[in-house]
Order: structure tokens, then sequence, then C-alpha cells
């Protein structure tokens, strides 16, 4: 039986920390797509142009001032005060995690801060497949189990990374990155 998760861990272990990078926000992405209809308009248009500005700031190896202007965008938006606290839309608080697997190091770099710890496209990977199960689970039809609604979301969720991380990185799947395919392989 194939064990999507653990091949989606064993898939990341071996691709290249800027395409992990962007592999993190694509499955960021791909949740905000998911839960689109409950988003609000601003929060999600934010969370969509930050990712797109993470994208490019990942690329360039720095966090110009469109990514610096989404960031602020994002967080305007996305925060909100709720009784003595502030409190982050979803979506904004996934996008940002996200972002942290390729832009923490470039932002401390741009703080003049030493390089803190860059969390793991495979924790944000988990982290999405969680998210999709609880989403799952509290749409499930009154006479469902929502604990099999969310495993059945989170392995189809894993499944869906799994699909996309070879369907975009065709020249890296195997160790060593040969597997007979010709070109760089990549895509966003």
């Amino acid at each position: 039986m194939i064990v999507f998760p653990r091949l989606l861990s064993d898939l990341l272990d071996q691709i290249a920390p800027s395409r992990a990078a962007h592999l993190a926000l694509d499955f960021t992405q791909h949740v905000l797509d998911l839960e689109r209809a409950e988003t609000e308009e601003p929060v999600l248009d934010a969370c969509l142009g930050f990712v797109a500005a993470a994208h490019e700031a990942i690329d360039l190896g720095e966090t110009r001032t469109r990514y610096t202007r989404a960031r602020e965008r994002l967080s305007e938006v996305g925060m909100r005060w709720k009784g003595h606290r502030y409190d982050v839309a979803k979506g904004a608080e996934l996008v940002l995690r996200a972002a942290r697997v390729g832009t923490e190091r470039l932002e401390d770099r741009a703080a003049g801060r030493g390089p803190s710890t860059p969390l793991h496209c495979r924790d944000v990977a988990r982290e999405l497949q969680a998210e999709a199960g609880r989403w799952y689970a509290k749409r499930a039809p009154a006479d469902a189990d929502e604990r099999l609604v969310a495993r059945g979301a989170r392995w189809e969720e894993a499944r869906w990374q799994v699909q996309h991380v070879i369907a975009t990185q065709p020249g890296h799947v195997l160790p060593g990155g040969d597997n007979g395919v010709s070109g760089s392989g990549g895509g966003n």
C-alpha cells in the first residue's frame, strides 16, 4: 500500500530548498482554493497577492518592496481585534506560515539578524493536510463520522501534494535527480 504522507516526506527531503519553498506556497494556495468561498474577499485577495510576492522573493533571493508591501497588506486585512487580542484570519495564518519556508532567512538577512531555523516544507504540508481534514469534517453530513471524513480528507490532500510534487519536479523525484526525464522540471 502506498502511504502518501510518507512518500511525500521522502520526496520533499530530496528537493532543493528553493523548490521546497515554492511547493509550500503551492500547497497553501491549494487549501486557500478549497476554502475560497468562506474566506473574506480582502483577506483572500491579500493572501493570493502575498503568495505571488513570496514566490518572486524566493526567485530573487531577497525580499523586495513588492514582498514587503504584500506582507503589510496581508497583516492589515488578516488581523482582527477580538476581545482583548488580535486574531489572524485562517487564510492569512496559513500563507504567512508557508512563506516562512523560503523567506525567513531572506527576512533575517534584510533585517541584519542572524539566521533562524527555517520551517520545513514537510511541516507545512502536514499542517495543510490537517486543515483540509478539519474543513471537510466541519461540513460532513450529520450522519457521517467526522473522524473518518477528516482522515479521508487528510489522505486526499497528501495524495494531491504528492501528485503536485511529481508533476512539477519530474527531474528530481528520484535520488540523484536523474529519472530519465530531460529538462529542469519546475514550474509553479
